[in-house]
């Protein structure tokens, strides 16, 4: 208060202000009287902007006093007031120390008379821990209810549960301070960013909003940033793979913010298998991070309509046709028996007569000996007759028991691996 002297003294040495004060005086000292105190002075119930301002009126042989609140600490004076710079509601310990004795007072402030308190606009991220509105009343009578929409609720908000609105705060009590009020309403503004998300996306993908990576409902209107070590750079809503890159972006609105961690994968090269072979068509390329279906890694199919590829083996249909494979042209094909020729023909020529044959017996001439095998085929090497006999380096009599059409047909001999041809002329 004006004109109060405030001296701070450590602990022990306010705690020796009472062992002097209880001394007791010899037979040759004079009596005194020992501290007394008869009332104390407050300005409770307080009101917005008020100070606590306590004084004491005390009798005695006087040598302070001392002042101390709920966490305010302990302050000495010399002089019967002391004024609190701050308002800290409940009660506070008054001691007046005497040469021969302390006294010691309690008071309690309130602010009974303060009413509701002053309405405000409070501002929230959805990720905000839960605030007790009183704290947004400032001075204001303890004691009062809470309501939200005429319905009744705590003091408490809670961001994760509560929604944005009115939220009155009225007091039981008589309003005594100028202008104070009976009601005051704490009005809650959220701004919802949503929980901190992920997207993963690949090299092809189009361009997308990062915005339908955080919560349905989130607040528009805010600012995007990329995250590069401890800055932040400006940049747009929108990740675009041909120019981007995996990283952490960050959203921004009214001092609340969530990240995005985008993962970019990369992209790698596929081939259509239409046969399903497991080779890939080098013609028909689709780059994809995952495995299509119908697409293989492998792109050497050379014949993409055919199982395998140039040089695989296959089956032409033809049962005269040998080491069937697919040709440069992506068909089919293999060698006609008619383009075998006997592995020793000049040391061991075959014969057959009569040469023009016009049915009947034929003899057939050849220098081995064993089990062989006689085949007649046509121009074309289809086989039209073929029989089993025995070979002992003489010539033998063969009857073929089919009808043969005039032309040009191939005998054929084998036996132990070896074989033999000669043409035969058919009347």
């Amino acid at each position: 208060m004006p004109g109060s002297t405030v001296l701070r003294l450590p602990l022990v040495a306010c705690l020796a202000l009472p062992c002097l004060a209880n001394a007791r005086p010899g037979p040759s000292a004079r009596s005194c009287d020992p501290a007394v105190i008869d009332s104390v002075i407050t300005n409770s119930p307080l009101c917005a902007g008020d100070h606590i301002n306590l004084a004491v009126v005390a009798t005695g042989d006087i040598l302070g006093y001392s002042w101390e609140g709920p966490g305010t600490g302990t302050f000495f004076t010399f002089e019967p007031q002391y004024s609190f710079s701050f308002q800290i509601l409940g009660e506070y310990t008054i001691i007046v120390y005497g040469q021969c004795g302390n006294d010691t007072a309690t008071v309690t402030m309130t602010a009974q008379g303060a009413g509701a308190g002053v309405s405000d606009t409070v501002h929230l991220c959805d990720d905000s821990p839960p605030l007790d509105l009183s704290t947004c009343l400032g001075t204001h009578a303890p004691g009062g209810f809470w309501t939200i929409n005429g319905s009744p609720h705590g003091n408490v908000y809670d961001p994760g549960a509560d929604e944005p609105g009115d939220y009155m705060y009225t007091v039981p009590f008589p309003v005594t301070c100028p202008g104070a009020a009976q009601n005051a309403t704490i009005t809650v503004q959220e701004t919802r960013v949503g929980p901190n998300a992920t997207w993963t996306l690949c090299a092809t993908d189009s361009a997308f909003n990062m915005m339908l990576a955080l919560e349905a409902n989130v607040d528009t209107g805010g600012t995007w940033y990329r995250m590069q070590f401890l800055s932040l750079f400006p940049h747009t809503a929108t990740y675009t793979p041909a120019v981007d890159s995996s990283g952490i972006f960050r959203y921004e609105l009214n001092g609340c913010s969530a990240t995005v961690q985008v993962t970019e994968w990369p992209a790698f090269a596929w081939f259509a298998d239409a046969d399903s072979d497991g080779l890939g068509d080098p013609l028909a390329e689709l780059m994809a991070c995952t495995q299509p279906p119908g697409f293989v890694a492998d792109s050497t199919d050379l014949c993409p309509a055919l199982i395998g590829t140039v040089g695989s083996p296959c089956d032409d249909g033809n049962a005269l046709t040998f080491d069937d494979q697919i040709t440069d042209s992506c068909t089919c094909a293999g060698d006609l028996h008619t383009g075998i020729s006997s592995p020793d023909e000049s040391t061991q020529p075959v014969s057959a007569w009569p040469n023009p044959f016009a049915g009947g017996e034929l003899h057939v001439q050849c220098g081995w000996a064993g089990e062989a095998t006689v085949r007649l085929f046509d121009a074309v090497g289809q086989l039209v007759w073929s029989a089993q006999t025995v070979l002992q380096g003489e010539a033998i009599t063969v009857q073929p028991a089919v009808s043969l059409a005039p032309g040009v047909y191939l005998l054929s001999i084998s036996a132990e691996g070896l074989m033999g041809t000669v043409q035969l002329m058919v009347q």
